[in-house]
């Protein structure tokens, strides 16, 4: 008889190869290699399958990842019952997926995590800690003249071996923050520092502006503690004159290291080029302004409601999608997806809220903390929860809230 604790530690066995696979998958697309469906794609199908196998164990959970991988489809039939083309079942489906694997994942993991021993959490951490070692090989091999460019004018910052550098940022925040966290709680103060400096490294590396401010923001906000009414004193002042003395510190480096590199020219380029806003943006609000003329003007009424589906969104918007999750979710999927989005996030926040109350849950207030992150950035700089390489691991991150101490269980 199969284990569900077996079926578990298998299905994380998998997970391990997310990154080495994408790797692999990058260096085909770079190279021309187009299949109908990349190798980096079929492989998180595989793991989607396992997932919902495993789910079978648990009617509710089944039930609640088939509801919503359906309620996805119904633009998709709506549109082929308008006559658009047949293959966009197939090309929806892959597309779809990406939505369908950060609340697979989720669902898996917080069923592994509620039921775990510390051995089984120590696992889990491994899992992170080899693609954290996988990805931060691949953005710094570019000091050695490796990997591929983020940006291909002037050959600026480094996305490793990765085919979608745009996501490659969403997931070294994703992962360090876990790890940061970790070893923050752990009392090493001087790792906790020496790891932050590797990973704001990789960060500039990159060459993005939501890598260095989420990783900044992520790294000073973790040793904060929520609110209280009682202060100690002494605590704070040395933390106000910590913070006081490395933050411009910080900046002052950043700076200089930016100004030895070609992404200056790439910043000097585009801010004498567009307005502020529009800088800032990335252009995003002007994607934002055709896509939403589109609606206006290409949506029926029924599609205003349901969306045209993650194909037909992409067909009208052949220059670019707008980049910021929130809105290519209502331009996909309507007022209907919007709304399913928003319920999604409230529901988290008021999860980890309500478990940032209780001692026995160590990650809850962090988890909080990452929820909020990760939705301002999916807000303003986008591929975070449409991302394919970070998916399962804004799942096993949100999931973390769950945990609860073994003494207090």
């Amino acid at each position: 008889m199969l284990k569900v604790a077996n079926l578990d530690r298998f299905i994380i066995m998998l997970m391990f190869a997310l990154l080495p696979v994408d790797m692999i998958n990058g260096v085909l697309l770079t190279k021309g290699v187009n299949l109908p469906i990349s190798i980096g794609q079929f492989f998180k199908l595989v793991i989607l399958f396992f997932l919902l196998f495993r789910f079978m164990f648990y009617p509710k959970q089944f039930i609640f990842a088939v509801g919503f991988t359906l309620l996805l489809f119904i633009p998709t039939i709506y549109q082929l019952l308008k006559g658009f083309e047949k293959a966009i079942v197939f090309d929806d489906f892959i597309k779809i997926s990406k939505y369908l694997t950060p609340l697979y994942s989720f669902l898996f993991f917080v069923s592994y995590i509620k039921k775990s021993r510390e051995s089984e959490l120590e696992f889990f951490l491994k899992f992170i800690k080899f693609s954290y070692i996988i990805l931060i090989v691949n953005i710094l091999i570019k000091h050695i003249g490796l990997g591929y460019p983020m940006y291909e004018f002037g050959s600026i910052g480094s996305k490793g071996y990765f085919y979608a550098g745009n996501e490659v940022s969403a997931l070294l925040i994703i992962l360090s923050s876990i790890l940061g966290f970790v070893i923050w709680k752990s009392g090493n103060k001087t790792n906790y520092l020496l790891f932050a400096a590797l990973t704001l490294l990789s960060g500039l590396t990159i060459s993005s502006k939501t890598g260095v401010g989420g990783i900044l923001l992520v790294f000073l906000l973790i040793p904060m503690r929520p609110p209280s009414l009682k202060i100690n004193v002494r605590k704070t002042a040395i933390f106000a004159l910590t913070a006081l003395s490395l933050v411009p510190t910080a900046l002052y480096l950043m700076w200089r290291y930016i100004q030895n590199t070609d992404l200056m020219i790439r910043l000097t380029h585009f801010s004498q080029k567009f307005d502020f806003l529009t800088f800032i943006l990335s252009n995003r609000n002007v994607f934002f302004k055709d896509a939403y003329e589109n609606y206006i003007e290409k949506y029926d009424i029924v599609e205003k409601a349901i969306g045209v589906g993650q194909t037909k969104y992409e067909y009208l918007n052949p220059l670019n999608v707008v980049e910021i999750d929130i809105l290519d979710i209502f331009f996909a999927y309507g007022i209907m997806g919007a709304l399913y989005f928003s319920m999604v996030m409230t529901f988290l926040i008021v999860q980890a809220i309500r478990f940032s109350k209780n001692a026995a849950y160590p990650f809850a207030n962090f988890v909080l903390l990452m929820i909020l992150l990760l939705l301002a950035i999916s807000s303003t700089a986008g591929h975070v929860y449409s991302s394919g390489m970070a998916a399962i691991f804004i799942g096993a991150l949100f999931s973390l809230m769950y945990y609860k101490t073994l003494s207090k269980r």
